[in-house]
C-alpha cells in the first residue's frame, strides 16, 4: 500500500481506479486487504492522518441534541484505523437471534442468517490475531474453568478482547497491506460529497477537499463509503447538490435508526449462595494475544417466551471479607503498603501506620483473611454490570447542523433517543436473570433499578454508532439491500456497523469487519467480470 499525503497533489487532480473506499478504519482497510492479489486498482481514502492528528481530528466535531453524549470529535477518531486508536478490543460475532425476525423488536430481521456470515467471522479472525480456537468453549474450559451450572435459561459465552500494541494503533491494519500493489492511502484528503451521474443512478465521482485547501476528483468504477455510522450519513446528507434530501435518502431513512448498546455499570449485584463460588470462567485469562473471559446471557428460547432484547451481564467488582470496607482510610494505607493501589499523594509510611491504627479492626480482620484464604475469598457479593441492544427507533437520528466546519460543510447533530422499550426489556431480562440463578441454586440478584431504568439513568454509551444506514431488501424500509448497495445507485456501496438493522449485545468490530470481507468478494466479482 502507497501511502500518498493528498496535500503534495496540484489542484485540479483527477485520479482514476477501480474501486474508491471512503473512511480507512476497519471496515475500509478490510475490503482493500482483500484487493492486494486481484491486479484492479483501489484508492483507500482517509480525513486524516496516517496518526490522529489534531488539524484533521477538528473535522469530527459536531452536536449532541438529545441523550446525553459525549464530544463527536471525542468518540470518533480521523486517522488511519480509526476508531481502533481508542476502542477496547472486545470482539465476539452477533448470535443467530440478532439476525431473526423478532416481533417483539421492531424494525429487527436481517435480509439473511448468521450462517451467511460465518466463513467471514473465520476468515476475519486472522486480521486481528487470533486464533481459530478463540471461541472454541471445550478448549476454553479446560484452561480457565467451567461456567456456573445456571440451567437452560441462562447461557455462558466467550468473549475476547485483543491485545498487543496493535490495540491502539494502526499497525494493527498496516503492516499486511503496506507493500500491496494497486492500493493507495491517499491521507488528509476529505469527501466532500458524493456526485452522481446524469441519471441519478450511479456515482460519477467523489470530489475530495485536502488539508490544504485543495480540490481533487476521485473517480472509479465502484465506490464504498465506509466512514461510521455518524460520518457515513452526514456525507449523504451533504450530498444534496443533485438530490435534495441527500443521497440515498428518497426515503428518508438516512441518518435514522441511530442504535448504540445500553449499559448501566451499577445495574444489579449478586450475592452467591456458595461464597467460594468459582470465578475463572468469567474473569478470564490473558494471552500474548489477547484475554479471553465469560459473560451471561439469556438463552435465546428464554427471549422468545418472555420477549425480551438481547442483554449481557458481566461480572465486575468483587467484595470479599479482604476488600469489604476499602473506604476506610486505614484499609486503603493497608492496600497501598501491599502494593495494591497507589499510596495518596502526601501519605508516608507514618501517615499509613496511623491511619492504620485507627482503624485497626477493620485492619486486622481483613489481613487475617488476606493471609489465610484465597485473594477473592470468601465473597460477599459481586456488582454486575448490563450491556444490551437498543431498539431500533427512527426518531433517534443523525441530522445536518446549521453550523458548518472549516471546510464549510454542516456539522452532524446527533440526536439519541430511546424508547420505552428500551427500559423496560432492560427490566424484563433482569428480572430473568434474577429467577434463573435463584431457580439454579446460585444466589440472590439484587437489582439497583426498576423498569423506568433508562429514563432515570441515561446509559453510559459504548461508541458504538450502528443503524443509520440499515440494511433491509425494501427501499422503502432500508438505505442498502442484502449486498450492502445503496438502494437506487448500481456503483455504491456502505460498509460499517451503520447497515446493522439490530445491535445484539457483542461489540460490533467483528461482525463489521466480516460484513465488509462479504462485501469484498461481492465487489471482486462485479469488477473483475
Amino acid at each position: 500500500m502507497a501511502f500518498i499525503d493528498s496535500r503534495t497533489l496540484e489542484d485540479g487532480t483527477v485520479i482514476e481506479r477501480d474501486l474508491c473506499i471512503v473512511g480507512a478504519g476497519p471496515a475500509g482497510i478490510a475490503i482493500a486487504r482483500e484487493f492486494m492479489r486481484t491486479g484492479l486498482k483501489v484508492a483507500l481514502l482517509e480525513s486524516g492522518d496516517v496518526a490522529p492528528d489534531d488539524g484533521p481530528q477538528a473535522l469530527a466535531a459536531g452536536e449532541n441534541a438529545g441523550l446525553p453524549y459525549p464530544p463527536l470529535d471525542k468518540v470518533r477518531i480521523r486517522a488511519f484505523g480509526g476508531t481502533t486508536w481508542h476502542w477496547g478490543g472486545n470482539i465476539r460475532p452477533l448470535e443467530e437471534i440478532d439476525f431473526t425476525d423478532r416481533p417483539w423488536i421492531p424494525g429487527s430481521g436481517w435480509p439473511f442468517g448468521r450462517d451467511a456470515l460465518v466463513p467471514y467471522f473465520r476468515r476475519a479472525q486472522p486480521i486481528f490475531g487470533l486464533p481459530e480456537t478463540v471461541f472454541d468453549e471445550e478448549n476454553w474450559r479446560r484452561i480457565i474453568g467451567e461456567p456456573w451450572k445456571t440451567g437452560p435459561d441462562i447461557l455462558s459465552q466467550l468473549f475476547h478482547t485483543v491485545g498487543g500494541e496493535g490495540r491502539y494503533t494502526g499497525d494493527l491494519w498496516s503492516d499486511p497491506v503496506e507493500k500491496a500493489p494497486g492500493i493507495e492511502l491517499y491521507h488528509h484528503a476529505t469527501a466532500m460529497e458524493v456526485s452522481l451521474d446524469e441519471a441519478h443512478r450511479g456515482v460519477s465521482e467523489i470530489p475530495v477537499r485536502t488539508g490544504n485547501d485543495r480540490l481533487i476528483r476521485f473517480r472509479a468504477r465502484a465506490y464504498v463509503l465506509a466512514a461510521g455510522g455518524i460520518e457515513t450519513p452526514r456525507l449523504l446528507l451533504l450530498s444534496d447538490r443533485q438530490e435534495t434530501a441527500g443521497v440515498g435518502n428518497r426515503a428518508d431513512l438516512v441518518g435514522r435508526y441511530f442504535m448504540e448498546h445500553l449499559t448501566v455499570p451499577n445495574y444489579a449485584r449478586f450475592y452467591p449462595t456458595d461464597p467460594s463460588i468459582p470465578l475463572g470462567y468469567y474473569r478470564g485469562i490473558d494471552r500474548d494475544w489477547g484475554e479471553t473471559w465469560g459473560i451471561l446471557r439469556m438463552s435465546d428460547r428464554d427471549m422468545r417466551d418472555h420477549r425480551l432484547p438481547n442483554v449481557r451481564f458481566q461480572l465486575a467488582e468483587i467484595t470479599n471479607e479482604f476488600n469489604k470496607e476499602m473506604h476506610r482510610p486505614g484499609m486503603r494505607s493497608l492496600r497501598a503498603l501491599m502494593g495494591l493501589e497507589a499510596s495518596p499523594e502526601g501519605h508516608d509510611m507514618g501517615r499509613h501506620i496511623a491511619n492504620m491504627i485507627a482503624d485497626i479492626d477493620a485492619v486486622a480482620d481483613a489481613a487475617y483473611y488476606r493471609f489465610m484464604h484465597h485473594p477473592d475469598y470468601p465473597l460477599r457479593y459481586v456488582n454486575v454490570v448490563h450491556i444490551g441492544e437498543q431498539t431500533p427507533n427512527p426518531d433517534s437520528r443523525v441530522r445536518l447542523s446549521a453550523k458548518r466546519d472549516r471546510n464549510g460543510q454542516r456539522l452532524g447533530v446527533l440526536d439519541w433517543k430511546l424508547q420505552r422499550l428500551d427500559s423496560e426489556g432492560a427490566w424484563r431480562t433482569a428480572q430473568q436473570l434474577k429467577a434463573g440463578l435463584a431457580k439454579a441454586g446460585l444466589g440472590r440478584l439484587e437489582i439497583n433499578f426498576d423498569e423506568s431504568v433508562f429514563a432515570k439513568f441515561p446509559p453510559k454509551p459504548h461508541f458504538h454508532h450502528m443503524g443509520t444506514t440499515r440494511m433491509h431488501p425494501d427501499p422503502k424500509k432500508g438505505v442498502v439491500d442484502a449486498d450492502c448497495r445503496v438502494h437506487g445507485l448500481g456503483n455504491a456501496y456502505i460498509a460499517g456497523s451503520s447497515v446493522f438493522p439490530t445491535g445484539g449485545n457483542a461489540n460490533p468490530t467483528l461482525t463489521l469487519t466480516a460484513l465488509a470481507i462479504r462485501l469484498a468478494d461481492h465487489l471482486k466479482k462485479e469488477l473483475v467480470r
